[in-house]
């Protein structure tokens, strides 16, 4: 595996069997368990990359493609929390644990957090363009924001010190406060210092997937994509310092 291969680890959060009931449409885990293992075939096939597959019901992960100088699986038993803080931190939950045990991440330079069921169709066009971005500024998150306070959590790219600000705002995470708005206050922290930056996805996602909240499939509406990459431009969110391709 050449050293390139540690420029970039996907790194995709699961829950089987889910262990937090909120927001939640999707619950069979046989359902489930089919969608992660049909958008891992996809990364494996599709992408060159190290892949990290980060479980937090403890599943055995029968007959999962086994590569392990692609892809490495972890899996812990993550009880239920009462009160329920909701299916966002349970995913914080799952990075951190990736984090602290991934032989891969420890190598990383630069992660891409997926949601795990979801398969991003024009994967390599995002990477490449990110890749592009560390060339010149070393530390960043590139990632899409949907309107102030309003991260898109599905897909975000990011260097590795990046994780420390997502961590602390993330403890944080209840069904009140939830994961798409501790990335917006982390990345408001992050971005507040000279040399870390934050730039805004300006190529639409195309996800290929159903939403765990609603049940809906996901659908590419390019012309509401560049209304937003618009309206957020010139509303310059986050400050002064938003910064453009």
């Amino acid at each position: 595996m050449e050293n390139r291969m540690n420029d970039l680890v996907i790194l995709l959060t699961g829950t089987i069997t889910p262990n937090s009931l909120s927001n939640l449409t999707i619950k069979d885990p046989a359902i489930r368990r089919q969608q992660y293992y049909d958008a891992l075939k996809f990364y494996i096939e599709n992408t060159k990359f190290r892949i990290v597959f980060a479980e937090n019901s403890n599943d055995a992960l029968e007959n999962f493609p086994l590569f392990p100088d692609r892809i490495e699986y972890l899996t812990f038993n993550s009880i239920p929390i009462q009160p329920d803080r909701g299916i966002g931190y349970k995913e914080l939950e799952i990075i951190d644990f990736a984090f602290q045990n991934s032989r891969f991440i420890i190598e990383a330079k630069s992660i891409v957090k997926i949601t795990g069921r979801l398969k991003v169709l024009n994967f390599n066009k995002l990477s490449g363009k990110f890749l592009k971005l560390v060339g010149n500024k070393s530390n960043l998150i590139y990632a899409h924001s949907f309107g102030i306070k309003n991260m898109d959590a599905r897909c975000f790219f990011f260097t590795i010190d990046f994780w420390p600000y997502l961590k602390k705002v993330g403890r944080d995470i209840n069904l009140r406060y939830n994961f798409e708005l501790s990335l917006w206050d982390a990345i408001s922290q992050y971005q507040s210092i000279k040399e870390k930056k934050y730039i805004q996805l300006n190529i639409p996602l195309r996800i290929d997937g159903i939403s765990g909240s609603f049940g809906n499939k996901y659908k590419h509406n390019l012309l509401l994509h560049y209304a937003r990459l618009i309206r957020n431009h010139s509303s310059s969110i986050f400050g002064n310092k938003l910064m453009k391709e």
